[in-house]
Parts: C-alpha cells; sequence; structure tokens
C-alpha cells in the first residue's frame, strides 16, 4: 500500500491522553505485524527523505529526485532543503514523522522520515495525534537502551538514535549524551556520538566535550570522528588537542586523520607535521605521514618531501615515500627524479 505523507484519511487515528508508551502498545496489542505512526518537530532544516541523483540519468546534474521511502527498508538520506539548486524548499514548518513497527505489543524497528515525504508500507500506518515530543524521546532512548543486547539491536537501536537526533526538543541531546556514557555496547554509544556531532550543533559539541573524559581509548578513538562532523567552530581545537596530548596513541593518530580530511588552515596542517616529527609513537608517526597525504590540494606535499629527505626513522621515511608516490603530485615526481640521479 502506497501512502502519502499528506493523505491524512489513510491512517488510522487513536485517542491522544495515554502515556505514549502504552498508546504505542495498545496499536500493536494484536498478532499481526503493523506500524504505528506520530509527528513531532524536526531540528533544522535538514529534510529525512529519499532520493535519487540525476546524475545517472543527466552526467553533471547534482539536483535529487524525491522517491517514496520504503518502510521496510534502510533508504533514509539528509538533504539540506535550504541548499540553491536542490530543488527541495517547502514551505511550513519542518516535522518529523516517527515510525515504529512491530506486533504482540513489541517493538522491533524504528524509521523516521520528514513527515512531507512519501512513504511505502506494506500494511496499515496507525498515526498518533498529539504526542509529546519529550514523551518521543524517552520512549525512543527506553526502545534504544532495551534493544542493545537483543537480536532486533541494529533494527530497533539505531533507528530509534536516528529519530532521537532528529527531534527539535530539547531533551534529545541530553538523551543521547546519556546513552553515549551509559553502560551500553559500544556500538550504540558511538552512534548516539556520531548524532551528537552530526546534528545537534553547539549543544552536542559540549556533550562530546565531557564524553572525552571516557577512560575507553576505544570509544575515544571514535569521538575523533564525531567531533569531526560537527559544525561548531571549537571542534576542530578539540581534534587538536587530541592528536596532541590524548594518552592513547591510536586516539592521537586517528585525530590527525581527521584534522587532515578537514585540514583548512595552516595550524592544521602545523600539527600533523609536528606529531610527524615529534610524537613519542612510532606508529603515530607513520600516521601523521599519512594525514599529510590526506590535506586537500596536495598542501602536505612540500612536508612529505620534507619527512622523506630528513626524519631520523628510517621506517616514517619509507612512508613518506610511499605516499608521495600515491599523491602523484609533479613535486613527489621531481623528488623522485633527484634521488634517481643522483
Amino acid at each position: 500500500m502506497w501512502i502519502s505523507a499528506f493523505a491524512a484519511a489513510t491512517l488510522v487515528a487513536s485517542g491522544p491522553t495515554e502515556p505514549l508508551a502504552a498508546r504505542v502498545s495498545a496499536a500493536l496489542a494484536n498478532d499481526k505485524p503493523g506500524w504505528v505512526s506520530w509527528d513531532v518537530p524536526a531540528i533544522g532544516d535538514q529534510v529525512a527523505c529519499c532520493w535519487r541523483s540525476d546524475r545517472r540519468s543527466r552526467p553533471g546534474s547534482q539536483r535529487p529526485h524525491q522517491e517514496s521511502c520504503s518502510l521496510d527498508g534502510n533508504n533514509v538520506s539528509m538533504w539540506n532543503s535550504r541548499e540553491e539548486n536542490s530543488g527541495l524548499v517547502f514551505s511550513g514548518p519542518n516535522t518529523l514523522r516517527v515510525y515504529v513497527h512491530g506486533m504482540g505489543r513489541e517493538v522491533d524497528r524504528v524509521q523516521a522520515f520528514s513527515a512531507r515525504c512519501a512513504i511505502e508500507a506494506s500494511g496499515t500506518v496507525q498515526h498518533l495525534y498529539a504526542v509529546d515530543p519529550g514523551q518521543s524521546v524517552s520512549f525512543l532512548s527506553w526502545l534504544a537502551k532495551s534493544s542493545d543486547s537483543t537480536r532486533v539491536s541494529g533494527r530497533r537501536s539505531n533507528g530509534a538514535l536516528t529519530a532521537i537526533a532528529l527531534h527539535e526538543a530539547g531533551a534529545a541531546t541530553p538523551a543521547l549524551e546519556a546513552l553515549a556514557s551509559g553502560n551500553l555496547s559500544q556500538r550504540l554509544r558511538e552512534t548516539a556520538a556520531f548524532w551528537l556531532g552530526n546534528t545537534r550543533g553547539q549543544a552536542g559539541y559540549e556533550a562530546l566535550v565531557r564524553l572525552r573524559t571516557s577512560s575507553d581509548a576505544g570509544f575515544r578513538e571514535k569521538l575523533t570522528f564525531s567531533f569531526s562532523q560537527s559544525p561548531a567552530p571549537e571542534a576542530s581545537t578539540s581534534l587538536i588537542d587530541m592528536a596532541k596530548s590524548d594518552p592513547s596513541p591510536r586516539v592521537r593518530g586517528q585525530a590527525l586523520f581527521w584534522i587532515a580530511q578537514k585540514a583548512q588552515k595552516k595550524t592544521n596542517a602545523d600539527v600533523i607535521r609536528t606529531a610527524a616529527v615529534d610524537d613519542p609513537d612510532e606508529d603515530v608517526k607513520k600516521k601523521a605521514v599519512f594525514a599529510l597525504s590526506q590535506i586537500p590540494g596536495g598542501e602536505g606535499v612540500p612536508d612529505l618531501i620534507r619527512v622523506a629527505r630528513e626524519h631520523k626513522s628510517r621506517e616514517v621515511r619509507k612512508q613518506a615515500m610511499f605516499w608521495l608516490g600515491q599523491s602523484k603530485d609533479p613535486r613527489a615526481l621531481a623528488f623522485f627524479e633527484k634521488i634517481l640521479a643522483r
């Protein structure tokens, strides 16, 4: 059955007076699987729908076409509706529609799309009206936590975390932070941290800073990616600090990698260059060399040449030579020609 986001007549309504968990449980009380949905204000201007790029049919085109989203699939993607030439400018408030699937009062899957998007469902979707956004965040947090060690973990917790992240409600950020810092699986904690960086702005960045105090080096290593996704101006500073001072070589090396992906300032390249020379761990030096090769626009090539020529460690010099060869940069070729001419 095809259901338009605007065709409310096709949705089955239920009363608005019960707590959300009880209302969902009642809607899924029968022995046939089905979907339940509700609406909450969405964060920012991102449209969570399903898109197909024109590039397959018209090379060079960047404008996407909206497609119906299957509730049984994993085809959600993000698009900024204010971006120029997107062709996706919508009027009115940005509303998120949360979908939960299950039967026998149990939820086994969560999806979330913008309410303005068209969806495809294999059965009836019961729509709950007048849902409190705070209750929505609380219920989804419970779904994520309670599914963490079960067979439905990925299908339920990942969808719940995504839905929380897209809520405008202020409760969403502390909920994600609590999940990221809780006694839960590293997979769930890492996903919650990712959404803090990717969608929750300054408040999400501040939560990531608090999460840096974790004694789990593996978790801090994943936090470097979360910081790289944050739009907060201070996020780059935190990454640089992790590259310089984190006690774990793995964390320092991963921070260097993400600094290189975002490097647009000379100070960022300086951090990587210093690590290649001065970090006490040889593996971190090698990762710093790789990070130099990743700096956009070939900006790291002169430093790679300098490391290949002057570094005390033979292994680090070899690493720099390797990445110079991979760069296909004319300056690297000239360097190799000089070596071969000796």
